[in-house]
C-alpha cells in the first residue's frame, strides 16, 4: 500500500487536512505514503471530525479514493476502528453496498498496516 503520493493524492490530503503543513509524519519522520491514515491518525480529533473531513470531498473525489483502496494504493487497515466505521458508512451512502462491503473486508484483513 505504501507509495509516493501523486499531486492528486496530495490535493486530496490537503483538502481533508488543510492544516497539514508537511508531508512527513512527525512521529516516524518518514514521508506520508497514503492519504487516509495520516488524516485519521494525525489530524482528525475523533470519528465525527473524520466524518466531517470526508464530507469535504466531492462525490468524484470520494469515489477516486475508494478506487485507490480497491487497487491497493490506499490502505484502510491503519485506520482506528471508529474511523474505519465512518469510512464504511460513507461508502455505503456514497458508493453503494458493494463498495462498503469491500472496504469492510479489507479492513478486517488488517494486514496492510506497516
Amino acid at each position: 500500500m505504501s507509495r509516493i503520493l501523486s499531486e492528486h493524492d496530495i490535493a486530496l490530503l490537503l483538502k481533508l487536512a488543510p492544516e497539514c503543513d508537511t508531508l512527513v509524519c512527525g512521529k516516524s519522520e518518514t514521508a506520508f505514503r497514503s492519504i487516509l491514515p495520516p488524516v485519521a491518525n494525525h489530524y482528525a480529533k475523533d470519528a465525527d471530525d473524520f466524518a466531517a473531513r470526508l464530507n469535504r470531498l466531492t462525490e468524484e473525489e470520494f469515489i477516486s479514493l475508494i478506487e485507490l483502496i480497491r487497487i491497493g494504493k490506499e490502505g484502510v487497515a491503519c485506520l482506528p476502528a471508529e474511523c474505519a466505521e465512518v469510512l464504511i458508512e460513507q461508502a455505503m451512502r456514497r458508493a453503494g453496498a458493494d463498495a462498503a462491503n469491500e472496504l469492510y473486508a479489507l479492513y478486517e484483513l488488517g494486514n496492510q498496516c506497516q
